[in-house]
């Protein structure tokens, strides 16, 4: 076992969450593969919304484009599927991107460190996953997107808003 320091890149727990105010099509709550190459989520009446560079209600993840064009620059093989939210109360529309990432496996979940709500570190096998700048843990009912330090290094130059970029202890295994 091994080591490493990685980074979790996250909505800004200071900003309102805005995965709750959207109606998910079914297709996309089934899963990637099920969902069209372009996708129409709607804010619900009455809620609240306002653009975030992380979109979060699980089992999805969508990322704002600007922070989706970086990670496509370091690993253009990941494809993505394009998601407009449409704001019909407030006549917006925000871009989004669903990125298949790929996924490492968490191991012992219940060992995890928490501190004030935030995975600080946590047991997960890499298998195949050296080179891949950005991977998801799948952590319980939530996915913690992972960076390596060049990405990291690139998110925090570009300064995208509600972004929060903060290191994560991961500790190499296998099942």
């Amino acid at each position: 076992m091994s080591e490493t320091n990685y980074y979790v890149i996250e909505h800004d727990r200071q900003l309102s969450s805005n995965g709750a105010s959207l109606q998910w099509p079914e297709r996309m709550l089934q899963g990637y593969d099920y969902a069209a190459e372009e996708e129409v989520v709607y804010v619900k009446s009455g809620q609240p919304f306002s653009s975030a560079s992380i979109l979060a209600q699980y089992p999805l993840l969508l990322l704002g484009d600007e922070l989706s064009k970086l990670i496509m620059k370091l690993a253009p093989e990941i494809t993505s599927k394009r998601v407009v939210v449409m704001n019909l109360e407030q006549y917006n529309q925000t871009f989004y991107h669903w990125m298949d990432l790929p996924k490492a496996t968490c191991i012992a979940p219940d060992q995890a460190l928490i501190q004030s709500g935030q995975v600080m570190s946590i047991m997960a096998d890499l298998s195949g996953l050296e080179q891949e700048p950005a991977f998801l843990i799948p952590y319980y009912r939530t996915q913690l997107v992972i960076v390596r330090l060049e990405l990291a290094e690139r998110l925090l130059r570009a300064g995208i808003y509600g972004l929060n970029v903060r290191p994560i202890q991961i500790t190499e295994g296998d099942m």
